[in-house]
């Protein structure tokens, strides 16, 4: 991948029960073919395979299901259900802090959309996250390197 270009922070695969589940990149990455997930609807098992995309182009990722295996071992993440009912609901803000400090607070309007913090002026898009032990929304913060913020998941 060419030095300018950035990768993705959030990885999405879909479910076979149609439920597409969003995890952060660098911890899919970081237990790829090993880790186990679980679908937040329908409760099935899964680890993340990837592909490499071609020469300066974003790696595809897709669920491996673990329907016929025993069920040992420890499951990472369930999923966040991202479609369809029994999503959950945004938080109408979010608190949190830039990389320079500066606390701020992002309403629902700027979930998904590219803002800027109004003490450094870096570019970021701010996303909710979902802890996995009681589901307590988090912010993550996708920062724009060289001034360009890319599409996550394209």
């Amino acid at each position: 991948m060419s030095k300018g270009s950035s990768l993705p922070a959030f990885v999405e695969v879909r479910c076979l029960c149609g439920r597409a589940h969003t995890f952060l990149r660098d911890q899919v990455v970081e237990g790829l073919g090993v880790s186990r997930w679980r679908c937040g609807s329908c409760k099935r098992r899964f680890v993340i395979a990837c592909t490499p995309g071609p020469d300066g182009e974003s790696e595809s990722f897709w669920p491996l299901f673990l329907e016929q295996v025993p069920s040992t071992g420890e499951t990472r993440q369930e999923g966040l259900t991202t479609d369809g009912s029994g999503a959950p609901v945004e938080p109408p803000e979010l608190h949190f802090q830039c990389r320079c400090g500066c606390r701020l607070v992002g309403t629902s309007t700027i979930y998904g959309r590219p803002s800027r913090c109004p003490r450094c002026i870096a570019k970021f898009i701010l996303r909710v996250g979902y802890e996995s032990d009681g589901g307590r929304p988090v912010p993550l913060l996708e920062y724009a390197e060289g001034g360009a913020i890319g599409q996550a998941g394209s």
